[in-house]
């Protein structure tokens, strides 16, 4: 009986955190170019941020999954941490919609769900459907758990060793508002682990201040998630993470835990006082709890001036920052094609740019710049251009304008790869050389990269026939040619060092891709056909 009992939590468990994981993540999939744009269009007052938060975060469930899609909108200078505080705001009180729709009987419901949910997203297969499916699928997952931790809950109650844990010392308080935290690190969703609390305080596992506890540890733990994420991260973007740990989980929970420690000590009614009065049920009670832990944050509404400065003076935009942010098409509306095109043109050819500053380092090392520094702006920049084509081929366009867009996604693609291949070649460029025929020869290439690529970037930007003719003889075939020099270092002893041969191999191959990726490029811009063939020939859209 024990044995079935366990296997039935285990179940309940398993399907839980299945649930929670299926449904967080493919609601964060439909949030992605449309709620990107709604955010951008609909929340220039803090009511309407407030309002957008929280129909994000009632999709997400997960608050630490809002913060970095904030986060991604910051980086690229989209949001100011004005904008971006209100949305965060709602995005708590969103959260709280599933807590309240678990404390609703929807057995019937949960059933009816996981089988239409399952035969649809298994017979239709509709890309934009599929992650509406998949969430409900989830969603069903999630509270079919719950029901297998509640029916199996009771009888494991009655074992003697499980009341004396759960007799309410004040070791298993403080366990379980560590468990709760725990769980909710697990989990990612503090409402997830709410709702689990508040299922086992039905089931009889758990008592009210021990769930309440509970809840609280989850708050804390969504901090703690949030923090692990948001470790590596720099400037402004690491404000809004900042934010959300110390205002709403550090803060707010250290309040309600004192709050309950002298309700519970002194008898002075305050939190749980409240909640008898907003609610006669244990699950209705403890779904406002939660909504307590959101309502502080309402107050930052009323100080965004003085913590947008604030949260600037502590962590200040970086450098490498400022240079990921687009400068022309966050001021072009895909609606205008034509200066769309242009705008994305232009920040395109910004991309251009970043491939010399890898030469520039090798030239005079900056303080505060590296490889990654520029693999990170340029991965910034790259992706908030997509995000903008992406946009923009939902437009109704000409064929001209069709052709354009094409030329322009291409070109995307092919940047992307000239950028991992030049980190890769000045990586290898700027190994000491040992020999000095090695040193002649990394000295040969190197020049001879920077002069292409200089010249790249003036025909690329500025379009002239003559530039782009020049960049022609430079990078037409040159796979024969370095073949010959690599041929001639090896046969003739330059190079006699094994290590030594097998980097100039590595540096020639990656030199040839270079070559070929400034080639693609430059026959994009000559041609007034399609791009070239066997390569990307439309756009694709998710």
């Amino acid at each position: 009986m024990l044995t079935t009992t366990f296997a039935g939590m285990l179940a309940g468990f398993g399907l839980f955190f299945v649930g929670v994981w299926t449904l967080t993540d493919n609601l964060k999939r439909m949030s992605g170019r449309r709620l990107r744009q709604a955010v951008l269009t609909y929340t220039r007052h803090p009511l309407q941020g407030l309002f957008w938060g929280t129909v994000v975060g009632a999709m997400a469930q997960s608050l630490s999954a809002v913060v970095f899609i904030l986060v991604g909108m910051i980086s690229a200078g989209l949001l100011s941490m004005r904008v971006a505080i209100p949305i965060l705001a709602g995005a708590n009180i969103g959260s709280s919609m599933l807590v309240f729709l678990s404390t609703i009987n929807l057995d019937l419901t949960v059933l009816l769900v996981l089988g239409i949910s399952g035969i649809i997203m298994t017979l239709i297969d509709r890309e934009w459907l599929r992650p509406i499916m998949h969430g409900l699928f989830g969603l069903g997952l999630l509270f079919l758990g719950i029901g297998f931790i509640q029916t199996n809950a009771a009888p494991l109650i009655q074992q003697p060793w499980i009341e004396g844990f759960f007799g309410g010392s004040g070791g298993s308080y403080v366990t379980i508002f560590f468990l709760g935290t725990l769980l909710c690190v697990i989990a990612q969703s503090v409402g997830a682990v709410t709702i689990l609390a508040i299922s086992l305080g039905q089931a009889g596992v758990l008592n009210t201040d021990m769930t309440i506890l509970a809840i609280y540890g989850a708050n804390l733990g969504s901090g703690v998630v949030t923090f692990m994420l948001s470790v590596n991260l720099r400037g402004s973007i690491r404000q809004i993470a900042l934010f959300q740990i110390v205002s709403t989980n550090v803060l707010v929970t250290a309040v309600l835990v004192v709050l309950w420690i002298i309700e519970v000590t002194f008898a002075v009614p305050l939190v749980k006082a409240s909640l008898t009065v907003l609610s006669d049920t244990f699950e209705g009670q403890m779904a406002f709890l939660y909504l307590y832990l959101c309502l502080p944050i309402l107050g930052s509404l009323f100080c965004l001036t003085w913590l947008e400065r604030t949260l600037a003076r502590i962590s200040p935009p970086t450098q490498t920052e400022k240079d990921a942010q687009p400068n022309f098409i966050i001021h072009a509306p895909v609606s205008d094609v034509d200066a769309a095109l242009q705008a994305a043109q232009h920040d395109q050819n910004r991309l251009m740019t970043y491939l010399g500053k890898y030469f520039d380092l090798l030239e005079v090392p900056q303080e505060g710049i590296s490889n990654a520094s520029v693999s990170e702006s340029f991965t910034t920049l790259s992706t908030e251009i997509d995000y903008y084509l992406d946009d923009l081929g939902h437009e109704a366009l000409s064929p001209r304008q069709f052709d354009q867009l094409n030329k322009i996604v291409y070109r995307q693609r092919v940047l992307r790869s000239l950028a991992t291949t030049v980190a890769d070649c000045t990586r290898l460029l700027s190994i000491e050389p040992g020999s000095a025929g090695m040193a002649r020869f990394v000295k040969l290439l190197r020049t001879s990269l920077e002069t292409t690529l200089l010249t790249a970037e003036s025909a690329y930007i500025g379009t002239h026939s003559r530039d782009l003719e020049r960049l022609a003889n430079m990078v037409g075939d040159r796979s024969d040619v370095l073949s010959k020099l690599r041929y001639a270092y090896l046969t003739k002893h330059v190079v006699e060092n094994r290590q030594e041969r097998m980097r100039l191999v590595q540096m020639t191959v990656t030199a040839e891709r270079i070559f070929w990726g400034l080639d693609m490029l430059r026959k994009t811009f000559q041609s007034t056909g399609k791009v070239p063939e066997l390569e990307f020939r439309s756009v694709q859209f998710a």
